[in-house]
């Protein structure tokens, strides 16, 4: 897959020993270069991560190969070592509120479960939101294919790198020459994403990686309220 591909061809350079994992309910973290996290996606399979309790010391960059994996827990742990070797760079901000000056009167597709997603359907003239398993008046995901065409705006959670959906949105996206947000925790904060289609990054950048664990280990969910991070957007 090129966009996963180019993604860890980007960080070869930037290869290091892993420091710290941590594979919470709902974010894992990974210690590297930086300090980089990812949302936990579960399946029904309960299994155990391959070489568990050895990842201290393993190349960062192996361990960013797993992003390649159809199991979506390996996955998920090789986005986070991927982002950890990432400097999360940006501007300090709500990537949200910049979604909010530019959809009055548009159309808008959301391809996550994002908290604002209800502020985002009173403003936009038609709103289309997506989920893989959609619950009230939400879409299935491959109803993709018809409705970001209509759309003037896509905004795509990250953690469709995990389930390999991403290349296929950005491409629909690129084609309806829509503004394309990729958004959450688990997005690099990589130019890759940019030549791939998106146009704008919203992402972390962990500035207390102990306080960020502790939190995750805690159960801890909502964005909002995860400790030592601070939210960064480009361009």
């Amino acid at each position: 897959m090129r966009l996963i591909n180019d993604l860890l061809e980007s960080v070869r350079d930037f290869d290091c020993p892993v420091k710290r994992v941590c594979v919470g309910l709902h974010w894992t973290v990974v210690q590297s270069r930086f300090t980089g996290m990812a949302h936990t996606y579960k399946s029904g399979d309960h299994h155990e991560l391959e070489s568990a309790g050895d990842f201290i010391g393993e190349s960062a960059y192996e361990l960013a190969q797993r992003l390649e994996s159809t199991d979506k827990l390996e996955a998920s742990l090789g986005l986070a070592a991927l982002n950890s070797m990432i400097n999360a760079s940006g501007r300090s901000g709500n990537i949200f509120e910049d979604i909010f000056r530019m959809v009055e009167g548009k159309n808008i597709t959301v391809i996550g479960r994002f908290p604002l997603n209800d502020q985002i359907a009173k403003i936009a003239d038609k709103s289309y939101f997506l989920e893989m398993e959609p619950e009230a008046s939400e879409l299935p995901a491959d109803a993709c294919v018809e409705v970001i065409p209509k759309s003037d705006i896509v905004v795509i959670t990250a953690t469709a790198l995990i389930n390999k959906t991403m290349p296929r949105l950005l491409e629909l996206s690129t084609a309806a020459k829509a503004k394309t947000f990729v958004l959450g925790p688990s997005t690099p904060m990589n130019e890759v994403l940019f030549s791939q289609g998106a146009d704008y990054l919203g992402g972390v950048r962990v500035v207390d990686t102990k306080a960020l664990i502790n939190g995750i280990m805690q159960g801890m969910k909502k964005f909002k309220t995860l400790p030592g991070i601070k939210a960064v957007m480009r361009p």
